[in-house]
């Protein structure tokens, strides 16, 4: 937890950098260990800050303080995110706790899954309400910043729980479950109980009335990808200024501010051209490193999974910026793994990759007493390359636990397949049938409150494999 202290110390943290800043150097002055050292800067400053710019880039989508809430599920349609879920519908806030608390409700919702997942403007996850971590009676729920203090500024009002953000914005993402399209209404009735109010003074608050979406649509544009280049370090020194580094950042911060990196600052206004020319060397060697971990957890993860890949440390970084940037890369506000898992794969068992083709068939095949043990919900997902749902003759995007029909073989073993065409009977028709595109693609998994061998890597992963 980030203590008023510790605030404190980011602020001096900016304060530090800016004194340490270096006056502009000639191009002709820069020596072999200067660029070196430049680069340097330059790849730490991209890495760094790679998840909270694309955060910024994101939730500058939407107004502050306002319930958005996505009444319908995803479909082919469906532009907004990329991997969206047909599991359940989304709500998402984005909270300004610099000054004052922000008083959330949370539904009560019965058996029905749902969360709230809180994201620090770093991209850390700092806490959850919801089915697992605070049980399914609702309540409202306090979200107060760094330099909270309830004797100067207390809330007003009893609240079920208070939980304190490292950084002013606070990127609130609620899952609630939908059963099927006609528990729809059911799952929109539950969002409508979620607000947000903005306590400016005891006894007295702010208050948006909730925006509901409520047709597959892309009316909130999609944030632009990283590109490492000169604009990018403008970029990092306002979205660092608006949301501190916090005092465990300290070494890597005041370390960028000799080339004029950092908290409000831009090195394009200080510093000469020869030096951004390295600062931009080092961000693109900066990518490359994130390119590369990316690589390397896959071949691991795949290794030991059959195939499926996955990623540590998801919403728990730490002083882990390496890790930071590599998840918001593949999947910027993903949930930590106490919560929920999303292994994912191109490739077979056989470590070709998947490609239906127009006659290609595959058999994901979960042994009996093996389907993904949960005590949420989990589906498999199936995507195009580029990432999007694709039409299909029986609008199935998913298939999983909340399947009409899903059919077990007799020893209780389950097969789930995977074809451009409609499978066979002896396949089981249109029952356990997920509609591939007739080209390569992208299965996810989602297993959402696992169980301890799925969070210990006892349990084995299904083996995907091509039968005809």
């Amino acid at each position: 937890m980030l203590t008023r202290k510790s605030f404190t110390t980011a602020a001096l943290i900016t304060a530090t950098c800016v004194g340490l800043m270096a006056a502009p150097t000639a191009s002709a002055s820069l020596s072999a260990s200067q660029k070196t050292a430049i680069q340097k800067v330059g790849s730490a400053a991209y890495i760094y800050g790679y998840g909270p710019v694309y955060m910024q880039r994101n939730v500058a989508r939407f107004p502050a303080n306002m319930v958005v809430n996505v009444q319908y599920l995803a479909t082919e349609m469906t532009r907004t995110v990329v991997k969206p879920n047909s599991d359940t519908l989304y709500t998402i806030m984005i909270l300004d706790v610099g000054t004052d608390p922000v008083i959330i409700h949370a539904p009560s919702t019965g058996s029905r899954y749902f969360s709230f997942e809180l994201l620090d403007g770093h991209t850390n996850v700092f806490g959850y309400i919801g089915t697992r971590a605070t049980g399914n009676g609702g309540g409202d729920y306090a979200i107060v910043g760094p330099n909270w203090n309830a004797t100067t500024t207390p809330l007003g009002k009893s609240v079920v729980g208070i939980i304190r953000s490292h950084t002013p914005r606070v990127w609130v993402v609620g899952r609630t479950l939908v059963d099927s399209e006609a528990d729809l209404p059911a799952a929109k009735d539950v969002q409508d109980q979620i607000t947000a109010q903005k306590n400016s003074k005891v006894g007295a608050a702010e208050y948006l009335p909730p925006f509901n979406l409520t047709t597959p649509n892309n009316s909130l544009g999609t944030p632009a990808d990283m590109v490492p280049n000169a604009a990018y370090f403008k970029e990092f020194g306002t979205v660092m200024a608006a949301q501190p580094p916090i005092a465990a950042d300290a070494t890597t911060i005041t370390s960028l501010a000799k080339y004029g990196v950092g908290p409000g600052l831009d090195p394009n206004k200080t510093q000469g051209s020869a030096v951004m020319a390295e600062l931009v060397k080092g961000a693109k060697a900066g990518q490359a490193k994130i390119d590369a971990g990316i690589e390397t957890q896959r071949k691991a993860s795949a290794k030991k999974n059959n195939g499926w890949i996955l990623f540590d440390r998801v919403g728990d970084y730490g002083t882990d910026y390496l890790t930071r940037a590599i998840i918001a890369q593949i999947g910027v506000g993903a949930n930590k793994p106490v919560e929920s898992i999303y292994p994912g794969t191109t490739h077979d068992y056989s470590g070709k990759l998947l490609n239906c083709g127009s006659s290609h068939v595959y058999k994901v095949h979960f042994n009996a007493g093996q389907a993904p043990p949960v005590d949420g919900f989990w589906s498999i997902s199936m995507y195009a390359d580029d990432q999007y749902f694709i039409a299909n003759p029986i609008n199935r995007f998913a298939i999983g636990d909340r399947t009409p029909n899903l059919t077990y073989n007799s020893d209780g073993s389950l097969d789930i397949w995977v074809s451009y065409g409609q499978p066979s009977v002896a396949h089981r028709g249109v029952k356990n049938w997920l509609p591939a595109p007739a080209t390569t693609f992208t299965l996810v998994m989602r297993a959402y409150i696992p169980r301890a061998s799925i969070l210990s890597g006892t349990w084995k992963y299904p083996k995907i494999t091509r039968v005809s």
